[in-house]
């Protein structure tokens, strides 16, 4: 019986210790990852074009607003300042950004409690469409407020989702949650939205109603201070609440609301239909073709380059359709599905989010892609909750080798174009200046080859834009930029002669 009691004992033991050593493997791995992204992204920094605001903020526009402490032109507190540091100092850039960007990955995980592996969570932040990724991870003005802000908010839910009690905990949500409505207006307003909820939700369900509580004390404290700002009460401020408009919610629903929303996430409402149909028991050909339809028609549209400004409005009333029958579908499924209800209830929050931040934009102006950043990451967020209740094995080593295949295919490719747009950026500056020495008061500008990764990389001549642009370069506001299309030389070179 000794010896019995003393083999089980050492079995523990060994078992034990390879469990210890088997986590330590997968840290250092996750570990190698995350370092992997980080220093992706500080190449992606080191590569990135000032363009649009940029060259107001990292001028003398920039110093202006701030010695007027940002009053009558917006409450973008935190977001202002970051963009101020990240245009004049290029170290800075390189930390925050990388920083940033990784942390987005890291809260992402972590909010789903490490059960996906990080390469997708990376993966869906590659895919993120072109005109989101253009105006976010491509423009250091959008970044310094979106991508900021969506970090800064998962790190909330991510304390909030984990019901801690401690000063420490409560006093970093509080903290967290009032800086995070300096950044852009509709995450102020979603945040006291979503605090409210999650208090009222936390009261109903019996969880811990303390970290929600903090969550919303900070968040309406920063909003206060946020539309305390005068430039939310100037009449036709770009910024004012005059720029509320009820009467357009239908034409805006059609348009671009559901444009940017919707139809450009085609590839995420192609994985939801996927993981819809693998969470369905009596699966058939009636049930396939109402999950695949909606999806697989705004895959072929976003494929065809088909936008609602070529469509007639039959077509675009249409299209609402497919959108109101796909959520309809989606949450149906969830609801009857043998899911637990915690992972329900996760999934109809994350769900809820995404929607309440793009929520105002229906009635208020202006509205862009780098505005759909957070809404993304949260519908991802929705998406994983499914993924794990499927028979999807996204930890086995085929599918994981697959997927890091894909992922170093498309940061490669990645830092091929911004790499590509910043040589040629070069170029025409080192031309730009010689143009100035040489006394031009017409200078031929040839556009970026890339520029869809990036946003006004090169402004028309005279506007407001095009103006910053030559202040920052030191060329003279009369001087006559000539924009041409990309065209290289040596190429052109080549092909004369073949003629």
């Amino acid at each position: 019986m000794e010896n019995k009691a003393v083999v089980g004992a050492n079995s523990r033991l060994v078992r034990g210790e390879e469990k210890r050593k088997k986590s330590a493997v997968t840290k250092k791995r996750n570990f190698l990852f995350l370092l992997s992204v980080f220093i992706f992204y500080l190449v992606i920094a080191a590569l990135l074009i000032l363009s649009g605001d940029d060259w107001a903020w990292g001028g003398d526009i920039g110093q202006a607003r701030l010695a007027n402490k940002f009053d009558e032109y917006n409450g973008r507190y935190f977001g202002n300042i970051i963009e101020m540091i990240i245009t004049r100092s290029m170290i800075a850039r390189l930390l925050i950004y990388s920083a940033v960007n990784t942390g987005i990955v890291f809260f992402m995980r972590k909010i789903m409690k490490c059960q996906i592996p990080y390469i997708y969570c990376f993966l869906v932040i590659l895919l993120l469409p072109v005109s989101f990724y253009s105006q976010t991870y491509g423009w250091l003005a959008g970044f310094a407020n979106y991508n900021t802000s969506t970090f800064l908010l998962l790190w909330i839910v991510w304390l909030v989702k984990k019901n801690g009690n401690s000063i420490l905990s409560l006093s970093s949500i509080f903290i967290l949650s009032c800086l995070c409505q300096f950044f852009i207006e509709n995450m102020t307003i979603a945040s006291v939205l979503i605090a409210t909820i999650g208090l009222v939700s936390a009261i109903f369900f019996k969880d811990h109603i303390f970290p929600y509580f903090s969550w919303l004390l900070g968040s309406i404290m920063g909003a206060f201070i946020m539309f305390s700002n005068s430039a939310y009460h100037i009449e036709n401020n770009m910024r004012g609440f005059s720029n509320v408009d009820t009467h357009s919610f239908f034409t805006t629903l059609l348009t671009e609301w559901s444009e940017l929303y919707v139809k450009q996430n085609a590839l995420l409402l192609f994985l939801f239909t996927i993981v819809m149909y693998l969470l369905t028991e009596n699966k058939g050909l009636g049930k396939l073709v109402l999950y695949f339809l909606p999806s697989s028609y705004f895959i072929l549209r976003y494929l065809l380059n088909i936008s609602w400004q070529q469509q007639p409005l039959i077509i675009l009333i249409f299209e609402l359709l497919l959108i109101v029958i796909f959520l309809v579908t989606l949450i149906v499924v969830v609801s009857k599905s043998s899911i637990a209800f915690v992972s329900k209830r996760y999934f109809f929050n994350y769900l809820t989010i995404s929607l309440m931040l793009l929520a105002p934009f229906l009635v208020v102006t202006p509205f862009g892609p780098r505005n759909i950043l957070t809404s993304y990451v949260f519908l991802t967020l929705a998406l994983f909750e499914l993924v794990i209740h499927t028979k999807l094995d996204l930890a086995s080593h085929l599918t994981k080798k697959l997927a890091l295949t894909l992922g170093l295919c498309l940061a490669l490719f990645c830092i091929a174009l911004h790499g590509v747009n910043k040589y040629e950026e070069n170029q025409r500056i080192a031309q730009l200046k010689q143009a100035i020495r040489s006394d031009q008061k017409e200078i031929e500008i040839k556009r970026l080859p890339y520029e869809f990764i990036g946003h006004d990389l090169t402004p028309p001549n005279g506007s407001v834009q095009g103006d910053r642009q030559k202040v920052y370069h030191g060329v003279p506001l009369d001087t006559i930029f000539n924009i041409t299309g990309y065209h290289d030389s040596s190429l052109d070179k080549m092909l004369e002669k073949q003629q």
